[in-house]
């Protein structure tokens, strides 16, 4: 799990930090990893993919990591998905670096249907809440990425709502969770700090059962049925609505289906078109099918792997002229109409 909170070990000589996620986790937490592994005299192991989130933070710890380390293993077979054929395209999407491969790699996703294209924002917010419901209503898990917290606040409020007015859930018994967000019994939440007293984690998944005036009670959305009671006070702080979520908080996560918004970068794309076992859909606010492909192209090449300095450059300027030409593009033909929500969406 990425670092979220005091924890205490006991390591001995000969033991082995195994860090999971790794690729979430920054150069100065990576740095200070390394210098305690050599001064206990334990081994250090990374566990993760470059291609996925990155840290809030200098990233390349894990490339690093790779490249120094005195062995690397690389597992190349996929066994998530029923599709073999789908398992096979989200390798490529993986690797899909620059604008002639992303935009191959588009175009297979639009022909066996992985795209879901909408003329504006608001329709993409629609089409993801309306995607929750058709999956849970056949007792489904759908997995639902958003590029940004502001739009997976927006997506959960609106589900929440949604489940209030078709008398899934009772408005009359309510915690409060982090930023005042009002939570439910039967809501999906996620615990968002690691708590030894309570034994949950930070990113876990979990079903609101009973809720008092002290206490909160979850299980586990996970086959395991994991139970856990924590207070009304941690639920204030570290608590949240969690049907939608941005790519930090679906990584590592199994779903039946999923559906990538607008506004995620080549991380989040990746991710979300990963994590359902039976459908993966990235909904694209584009006013043709040709610029659907021409927007998850430029998400696939958006906020790439930074695993050396070089890498970090060539990051910055391919930006600053994606920044360019989506500049000159909307001088000549004007936005596509949206919501004003924080970042850049892959509509264009």
């Amino acid at each position: 799990m990425p670092y979220s909170g005091p924890t205490q070990y006991v390591l001995r000589s000969g033991d082995r930090i195994v860090v999971d996620e790794a690729g979430m986790v920054n150069l100065r937490t990576a740095t200070v990893l390394f210098e305690l592994a050599i001064e206990q005299g334990v081994g250090l192991a990374f566990v993760g993919d470059t291609h996925q989130a990155l840290p809030v933070g200098h990233a390349g710890a894990m490339g690093s990591a790779f490249r120094h380390a005195n062995a690397a293993i690389e597992l190349d077979t996929v066994h998530r998905f029923r599709d073999p054929d789908y398992a096979a395209l989200t390798l490529r999407l993986r690797d899909a670096g620059d604008r002639e491969r992303a935009l191959v790699v588009a175009g297979e996703l639009a022909e066996h249907g992985h795209v879901d294209r909408v003329d504006h924002h608001d329709a993409a917010r629609e089409r993801m809440i309306d995607a929750y419901f058709g999956w849970h209503a056949r007792g489904n898990r759908v997995t639902l990425v958003s590029g940004t917290n502001a739009e997976a606040d927006a997506i959960n409020d609106g589900i929440q709502q949604r489940r209030i007015d078709q008398g899934e859930l009772d408005a009359r018994v309510a915690a409060w969770g982090l930023g005042q967000q009002r939570i439910l019994v039967g809501d999906t939440v996620q615990t968002r700090r690691n708590d030894r007293l309570t034994g949950v984690e930070n990113r876990a998944q979990w079903i609101v059962r009973g809720i008092s005036d002290e206490y909160l009670s979850l299980v586990s959305v996970s086959d395991s049925g994991e139970v856990a009671r924590v207070s009304t006070e941690y639920a204030r702080e570290h608590l949240q609505l969690a049907y939608a979520s941005t790519v930090h908080g679906v990584q590592g996560d199994t779903a039946d289906a999923s559906v990538v918004g607008p506004d995620v970068d080549a991380a989040g794309l990746y991710v979300g078109l990963t994590r359902g076992r039976l459908s993966n859909v990235a909904v694209v606010v584009a006013r043709t099918d040709a610029a659907a492909r021409e927007c998850l192209a430029e998400s696939m090449q958006r906020g790439t792997p930074e695993l050396t300095m070089q890498d970090a450059v060539r990051a910055a300027e391919a930006e600053v002229r994606r920044a360019a030409r989506n500049r000159e593009a909307a001088m000549t033909t004007g936005p596509v109409g949206r919501t004003p929500t924080a970042g850049r969406g892959i509509g264009i």
